[in-house]
């Protein structure tokens, strides 16, 4: 009896019922024929209420027609006070037909007021033949399933309006009615409109199922009359706005049914006979106990192995025997209840079965963890898809991880192994032994590193498991530790490919990297460096000093040339006092320069080595691949001729092997050129990037970005010409420039109607520093019209800390004009806190460089941390730059992240292209990423 009054489970009752009636259509009674107030009427007739005097027409007309009954399904509550005779006119034409049924209404007089009956003015009602209710209940998700037979005020004397029509048509045919009545007997009571003879209406199809007439046709004769004749006849509204419409099962709420569409189908289940009665509680009852009864028998009489294949048997028994009962006895039996019993009824007869299965496996599954403890080596089960399902404590171990954390994980997101050219490849052992189906193995050595970055030499093989088909269910991949046995096997090698006394690498492993080199630059088209740096009369060093001082100073110079290069570079000690740099880079004929110079100035710091100062000098040769040389000797010899060269100049130099660095100058001084000229020739574009309220999802503001379209070089890298605009002063031009048209774009899209985004602009340390800045600021937004607020000027951390107390002055300024602050790519320069909380800015942006790290370096994730709380704490808002995945923006979400920008929203777009992808983003339907707002 619960489960019979839980509202879900009612509520599942109620779908069913409409998918059972949705199916359920017939075609529509050929005696029922419905005049509707449409549109068509109220355009010819007129706005409503019409006079009287032409229903009484329209009554005439259907009556002359022979209409076997009426039902005007309109409300005649008040006097025509505009003509008094119109009423009378009604009058006349209802008594004169004797078979027009009127409506009856029940109303509250005010919010909270009693209820009372609206009846037909006194003399309509006196000529009327008939009066019928048209009152309906709807269920509780407001759709309209049923109608009560009676129903009135203090008791049910009014039959409904088509229960009426029937009585005038045949009054001694609806004497007995149909229909669930009360469980407990009504008390009278005036002020409580009373219902009874509940049915289910089985309605014969969706709106307009039912054949219409326009109310004006048939007014102004344009219908035959043969079209009423001895037919039931229902006038009504069906124009919009003009009665209340109800929702049904076969119109659902986006499509409700007008009222004389649903008493159509009132009328037309009465007449076949076809009103549907709900069971009683007790029957529904009864009749689920039966089901679940039968469903238990079903499971006791058959092997548990066709348990669930009853289970589903038992559902469509039940779902057959609603149907038989709606259909053939025109009885309605909520199923609900007897399908969810049913279903629950599968898992608790199968518990007992279960729970013994469950206790086998656990067991088993302990008596070979137990015997796996026993094993040295790591053993890894895993499934055919190559998912951890089982680790042993040593595989624990050596993974670094436990197997709660493990679990799941593939084996190629577990372990790497070298590759033996400095980098790691992705092992798949279980791929491999499913390929084959049968053992297999990994040629050794291999290096493991685990999640925690600890090396392991293993001997790894791999078994496929099998079921008791014959079939591969998983494979058990086990790993022998030989770390030891590789350790040594390393540190022999080390020896033999590096130097003893400064641990650099020897000319051995400097001659097979430059090998590699050259391989690699002539697949990427890339370019290769030699720098041979030779110290100048170090042997003098020896001779004064003795051997001993002159090793620690060599381990002094080895240590300042390291500094000097890049991690990725190669430095080798190739002899007593010389030394050789290897460069892979695209720029290696800018880079090799720039490195000779830096070598050459830190010599000028004087060596500290056992307490005493040593001033030494360096000849620096330097050659290219392909230009100087496409193999490992040649290369090295001109590297060496170039020293020996720069030795003839008067040591304390470097010289290039092909003397070509005019060529570079030239390349220079033509693009400085050719960029003077672009912003004149309008070359030069601005493209913004979205900037995005991580709470909200909606765009704030947009970051202007400088793009150079050449003609001849095509799109030229930012960090290609921005520092040569820089270097060479026209970036105070360019940075104007870009202000200006930043500032004319954004009162633009202001114009347009859009929302008012903010405009960031990045200001170069040149700009920021000219004395004219902030009146040229002032200028430019007073020129444009773009009030302060929505300009926004971004400031590198590195600038504010060359002059830091103009810089603090400079930024007062601005903020006097109104204009907003933010410190560009935080975290990245070597800005005081001190000076930090003394900037007057709003807001810090995160460098992409730290988002890439936080799913993966730990520092990262406390740095990018730290400088969230640390903003918020100062009263700061931060924004994030370079979000790239969701990942990053639901880390930023969690953590109070005011905005972000990044590819993941939006790449930096042309102008034309923002109020589009605003427009696109402000929509409902809006593709942007679904977890913007989740």
């Amino acid at each position: 009896m619960v489960l019979l009054q839980t509202d879900w489970l009612h509520r599942w009752d109620l779908l069913i019922y409409d998918g059972y009636i949705a199916t359920w259509s017939r075609p529509p009674a050929d005696d029922i024929v419905i005049v509707a107030i449409d549109e068509q009427s109220l355009r010819t007739l007129g706005r409503w209420p019409w006079s009287r005097r032409l229903h009484a027409d329209l009554i005439r007309k259907l009556t002359e027609a022979d209409a076997k009954g009426i039902a005007m399904d309109i409300v005649f509550a008040e006097p025509d006070t505009a003509d008094p005779v119109a009423d009378t006119a009604l009058q006349a034409a209802l008594a004169a037909s004797g078979r027009v049924v009127l409506p009856v209404l029940s109303e509250q007089t005010r919010t909270g007021g009693q209820l009372v009956e609206t009846l037909p003015i006194a003399a309509l009602t006196q000529a009327a033949a008939a009066i019928g209710h048209v009152d309906v209940e709807l269920d509780p998700d407001g759709i309209a399933r049923n109608i009560y037979l009676k129903a009135g005020l203090g008791s049910p004397y009014w039959p409904t309006l088509t229960l009426a029509l029937l009585a005038v048509v045949d009054p001694s045919h609806w004497q007995a009615l149909s229909g669930r009545r009360p469980t407990e007997a009504m008390a009278p009571s005036y002020y409580l409109w009373q219902r009874d003879y509940r049915v289910l209406i089985p309605f014969a199809g969706p709106p307009g199922h039912f054949q219409q007439f326009s109310y004006e046709l048939v007014l102004r004769g344009a219908v035959n009359p043969a079209a009423f004749h001895d037919k039931y006849v229902l006038v009504g509204a069906t124009a919009g706005g003009m009665d209340d419409a109800l929702p049904t099962p076969v119109s659902g709420l986006a499509r409700p049914m007008s009222g004389v569409e649903f008493n159509a189908n009132v009328l037309d289940a009465l007449k076949r006979g076809l009103l549907l009665q709900p069971l009683g509680d007790p029957w529904s009852l009864l009749l689920t106990l039966v089901l679940l009864l039968l469903t238990l028998a079903l499971y006791a009489l058959f092997p548990p192995r066709w348990t669930l294949l009853l289970a589903v048997l038992a559902l469509l028994v039940t779902l057959t025997a609603d149907l038989v009962l709606l259909h053939g006895f025109h009885r309605w039996f909520p199923p609900a209840v007897a399908l969810f019993t049913q279903s629950v009824s599968y898992p608790l007869w199968s518990w007992r079965r279960l729970r013994n299965a469950v206790r086998s496996l656990f067991e088993k599954e302990q008596l070979a963890k137990a015997t796996l403890r026993s094993i040295d080596d790591a053993v890894i089960v895993t499934n055919t898809q190559g998912a951890v399902e089982y680790l042993n404590p040593v595989a624990e171990t050596m993974l670094g991880g436990v197997f709660a954390d493990l679990q799941g994980k593939t084996l190629g997101a577990i372990f790497r192994a070298d590759n033996g050219f400095g980098g790691y490849s992705l092992v798949d052992l279980v791929a491999l032994c499913l390929e084959k189906g049968r053992s297999v193995g990994l040629s050794e050595p291999k290096v493991l590193i685990n999640s925690q970055g600890r090396e392991y030499a293993v001997r790894a093989s791999a078994v496929p498991l099998r079921d008791q088909k014959g079939q591969v269910s998983g494979v058990v991949v086990a790993l022998a530790d030989t770390t030891e046995t590789h350790r040594l096997g390393q540190q022999m090698a080390y020896q033999a490919t590096h130097d003893a006394l400064t641990e650099l690498p020897n000319m051995n492993l400097l001659r097979d990297r430059l090998g590699h080199a050259i391989a690699r630059a002539r697949h990427d088209d890339g370019g290769v460096a030699l720098l041979h740096v030779d110290l100048d009369h170090f042997k003098k060093v020896n001779e004064g000093l003795g051997r001993a001082a002159g090793d620690t100073l060599l381990k002094v110079v080895a240590d300042r040339l390291r500094d000097c290069a890049k991690k990725e570079d190669t430095l080798a000690r190739t002899g007593a006092d010389e030394f050789i740099y290897l460069l892979e880079d695209t720029r290696v004929l800018e880079r090799g320069g720039d490195l000779a110079r830096a070598i050459l100035q830190c010599f000028e710091t004087p060596f500290q080595a056992e307490g005493h100062d040593y001033f030494l000098t360096a000849s620096i040769g330097i050659c290219f691949f392909p230009k100087d040389g496409v193999d490992a000797e040649t290369l090295l010899k001109n590297a060496d001729t170039a020293m020996q060269r720069a030795k003839e100049k008067g040591r304390d130099n470097f010289q290039i092997y092909a003397h070509d660095m005019h060529v570079r100058a030239l390349e220079r001084l033509t693009l400085e050129q050719e960029l003077r000229y672009a912003i004149e020739r309008n070359q030069l574009e601005l493209h913004y990037q979205p900037q995005v309220s991580v709470r909200e999802g909606q765009v704030v503001g947009v970051e202007a970005l400088l793009r150079w379209h050449h003609p001849r070089r095509g799109r030229v890298s930012p960090m290609t010409f921005v520092p040569l605009a820089e270097e060479s002063g026209l970036i105070e031009m360019i940075g104007e420039w870009a202000l200006r048209t930043a500032c004319v774009q954004a009162k633009v899209w202001q114009d347009q109607q859009l929302p008012a985004l903010k405009m960031a602009v990045n200001m170069s340390a040149r700009q920021f520093l000219r004395p004219t800045m902030i009146e040229d600021v002032g200028r430019i937004l007073r020129e444009t019209g773009l009030e302060p607020a929505y300009l926004e000027l971004e400031i590198t951390e590195s600038l504010m800390m060359v002059d830091v107390e103009s810089g603090i002055i400079a930024m007062h300024a601005l903020k006097a004009i109104g204009v907003g602050l933010s410190i560009d790519d935080f975290g990245t320069g070597y800005s005081s806190l001190n000076y930090l909380k003394r900037f007057p800015i709003d807001r810090l942006k995160i460098d992409k460089s730290f988002l890439i790290g936080i799913e993966t370096n730990q520092d990262d994730l406390a740095i990018t941390l730290a400088m969230i709380a640390m903003a918020h704490n100062m009263g700061l808002s931060v924004i994030a730059e370079g979000v790239e995945n969701a990942a990053q923006l639901a880390f930023l979400r969690a953590h109070r992240c005011d905005e972000f920008q990044g590819y993941y929203f939006s790449t930096p777009v042309p102008a034309r292209e923002i109020p589009a992808l605003l427009k696109k983003h402000l929509e409902p339907s809006s593709s942007a990423p679904t977890d913007l707002l989740s």
